[in-house]
């Protein structure tokens, strides 16, 4: 890969600060409010984690340098459980589902439409159902024809074939979607576990008081700061 050119700060007219494209804060706030709907999280949540990376100058004052937060370049929201695997996954995996608030583009995005992911894995089980029971019923059927009607040993013994091969393919496929609707269960557990534990860990950090549960504090990192009010996005 080239290298990228490198360029010296400029002198920004207005603020008199130094800016340069590179510059840049990032900001990490604890939220609270009434439930929102998140990316790739089946729970409401009233208290999320928000990172916002914006645009930076840099003033030297007092001979210290001084760092302002200008033009906000991307906002995320997360949900505690999204915020722990972040700070502990880093390296690892493609990356933390994310619920994206505003962009250089737009800065109001649209609102994430609570649709539980269970929902759709209860779908997919009872679309598999179907499924094997339709199989299942055509080949019952089909046997009993060449039973009562007589068509032969041979024919028989196909349709018996064929109502056995639907019979254990039935097994098979209802043990993968139940363990599909399990898998989807148990990210939901995890996900409202994580919440519970960040709040129980917060409370003993703000508290000093020994939790009253057992919680391993490595299973829910410290959360940045005090929660604050969510009403909507900030100006840049």
């Amino acid at each position: 890969m080239s290298r990228r050119p490198a360029q010296a700060p400029a002198i920004d007219a207005k603020g008199g600060g130094e800016t340069h494209p590179a510059f840049g804060v990032a900001v990490v706030t604890r939220t609270s409010g009434s439930g929102r709907s998140l990316f790739q999280s089946d729970l409401l949540h009233n208290e999320t984690i928000s990172l916002s990376v914006r645009e930076a100058m840099r003033k030297r004052d007092l001979n210290h340098d001084w760092v302002h937060p200008g033009q906000a370049l991307v906002e995320v929201e997360m949900s505690l459980a999204q915020w722990g695997s972040l700070v502990s996954s880093v390296g690892l995996g493609s990356g933390v589902p994310v619920t994206i608030r505003r962009t250089e583009r737009d800065p109001f995005v649209a609102e994430v439409l609570h649709q539980p992911r269970t929902a759709q894995s209860l779908r997919e089980v009872r679309e598999a159902t179907d499924r094997m029971y339709t199989r299942v019923k055509a080949a019952t059927a089909a046997l009993h024809e060449a039973i009562h009607e007589k068509k032969g040993v041979r024919a028989t013994k196909e349709a018996l074939n064929v109502l056995e091969n639907a019979v254990a393919g039935a097994g098979s496929n209802a043990q993968f979607t139940v363990d599909s609707l399990v898998e989807a269960g148990e990210q939901v557990v995890a996900q409202a576990r994580a919440d519970i534990e960040a709040h129980v860990l917060e409370a003993v950090r703000l508290t000093g008081a020994e939790p009253s549960i057992g919680i391993s504090s490595s299973d829910a990192p410290a959360l940045p700061g005090p929660a604050t009010s969510r009403e909507g996005p900030a100006d840049a």
